[in-house]
């Protein structure tokens, strides 16, 4: 390849690597931040659960609300729109670049597969992965060093090990061998329609969002796309089929690493034990309900304020 050419590549493979690593909406933040929602959305059904068994122990009897259910509800709304649009995001068949430009896993996917003839083993290894190709010379070097060593301790050398692991990665993309490894290997065009397989039977998850929560579809354009029953196994399959492709694609891709559920900096339970509302202050949240009634209800435009731009 010419310089241009080169330069080209160069820019393809650092999009690919920031589109994982995007702070504000890259796939890593947004996979992390859905398992953090998942496990803080877990966390509070089990509150639920939990007060609901406390108080049937206490008085079969009573059936009285254990948690306010109008805060739930709006919990509960809030999460699973959440968790659609995240999904949906991830999803996304989008381009990777441009004014229009998304980050997601379909959008990596897409530039891979059509720069994929360039994609040789040898511009994988060295400049995705920013590794050493010289195997083999690596490998003798460091055996020389252990005998030379004469069995004391000695440090690794991590250049071997990244070369060691990109070269294995290369061989699942290309279906080579290790004994018949070349410098112009490809990856096997095979690999994109198995990850896309996997991502097509999260498409219902997309259509689903698109027409009932990004976008206000109409009847028809709604129809067929509902999701029936959708519950926290369904989140569990749909966030577990999206992690595994996300860590696979970006450890392959984008020099990534997994998304993990975040260790929460302080007590994320603190305060769970503690009432969230002294039964003296009822009547002042009655007072502002009130309040906020009247306020929504003096929202009207009449004819003159639209004729008269008033």
């Amino acid at each position: 390849m010419g310089k241009q050419a080169d330069a080209a590549l160069a820019a393809r493979l650092a999009d690919w690597k920031s589109a994982f690593k995007d702070e504000v909406t890259g796939i890593q933040t947004i996979m992390d931040d859905m398992l953090w929602d998942y496990a803080a959305f877990r966390t509070a059904i089990s509150i639920v659960y939990l007060a609901n068994q406390r108080q049937r122990a206490n008085n079969p009897q009573d059936d009285a609300a254990t948690l306010n259910q109008m805060l739930f509800n709006l919990l509960a709304k809030g999460y699973w729109s959440s968790l659609l649009l995240g999904a949906r995001k991830l999803l996304d068949d989008g381009p990777i670049r441009g004014p229009r430009g998304v980050n997601s896993l379909r959008a990596i996917l897409s530039d891979i597969k059509a720069v994929q003839p360039k994609l040789t083993r040898r511009v994988y290894v060295e400049k995705l992965r920013m590794a050493r190709y010289d195997l083999e010379k690596l490998q003798q070097v460091n055996w020389e060093t252990l005998k030379a060593a004469n069995g004391m301790p000695i440090w690794g050398d991590p250049a071997l090990m990244q070369s060691d692991f990109a070269h294995r990665d290369f061989d699942y993309l290309s279906g080579v061998k290790p004994a018949d490894r070349t410098e112009l290997d490809l990856i096997d065009p095979m690999v994109f329609d198995l990850f896309e397989s996997r991502l097509a039977q999260l498409d219902e998850i997309s259509e689903h969002t698109s027409t009932h929560i990004a976008h206000a579809g109409n009847a028809e354009s709604r129809l067929g796309k509902g999701l029936e029953q959708f519950d926290m196994r369904d989140a569990r399959e749909v966030l577990k089929a999206l992690k595994e492709l996300s860590d696979r694609i970006g450890l392959w891709f984008a020099d990534s690493g997994v998304a993990t559920l975040a260790v929460y900096q302080g007590d994320q339970f603190e305060a769970l034990d503690l009432p969230a509302v002294a039964s003296i202050d009822l009547p002042e949240l009655e007072a502002n309900w009130g309040i906020i009634d009247q306020d929504i209800d003096s929202w009207t435009l009449s004819p003159e304020e639209l004729l008269t731009g008033g």
